[in-house]
């Protein structure tokens, strides 16, 4: 049996691989990123590497479970008040860019790299794929309830989440300005593409 030192230090290790995979796959690429370019930007050895992670698949997994699950959680506190679907999607928009400020490079890769991985580890029993539909499903409801009530235009919610979606992405992944986000600034970003529909 482990101590809590051993446990301790084991998912520090943990973080430090991810941490690393992350720069690796940034700069490389995730096709040409290799566990011996990971483990030197961990500062350990391949033995090391290979204690926690058999592959760079397998960091691929750690990396998509912990992030969904993080912004899912994040969320889930303020999803609940659907009397408001607006606000309360503005609200959660608002939490998800502000982890995106805090950690860029993980949310560059949890929001792009599943359309460029291998079909096996697309598959629809991994655990962030879960947390992932749960906050489309969540999100795309949401645009429902608010055209129901004339907060959002009536269109498709399937492409009115698309073309959101695209434009905060563009928001937080293009270009070089790093604007401090607010809920505020969010609310005005929805607004301005949506028109002013309903009551603020």
């Amino acid at each position: 049996m482990i101590s809590d030192r051993q446990s301790k230090e084991r998912e520090f290790r943990k973080e430090q691989i991810i941490k690393a995979a992350l720069h690796v796959f940034k700069y490389n690429g995730i096709e040409k990123a290799t566990m011996d370019e990971i483990a030197k930007q961990a500062d350990f050895g391949k033995a090391t590497l290979y204690y926690y992670f058999s592959s760079k698949e397998e960091i691929f997994i750690e990396i998509l479970n912990r992030g969904w699950k993080m912004i899912w959680e994040s969320i889930e506190p303020v999803i609940h008040d659907r009397d408001k679907p607006k606000d309360t999607f503005i609200d959660a928009l608002n939490i998800i860019g502000s982890l995106v400020r805090n950690d860029q490079s993980l949310f560059e890769f949890l929001f792009t790299v599943p359309q460029k991985m291998p079909i096996t580890l697309n598959e629809e029993n991994h655990e962030w794929k879960s947390f992932q539909r749960k906050m489309y499903g969540v999100f795309q409801g949401l645009l429902e309830d608010g055209m129901a009530k004339n907060e959002f235009p009536k269109m498709r919610s399937d492409l009115l989440m698309r073309a959101i979606g695209g434009l905060f992405h563009g928001l937080f992944f293009l270009g070089n300005e790093k604007k401090p986000m607010s809920r505020q600034t969010m609310e005005e970003f929805i607004t301005t593409f949506i028109g002013n529909y309903g009551t603020t």
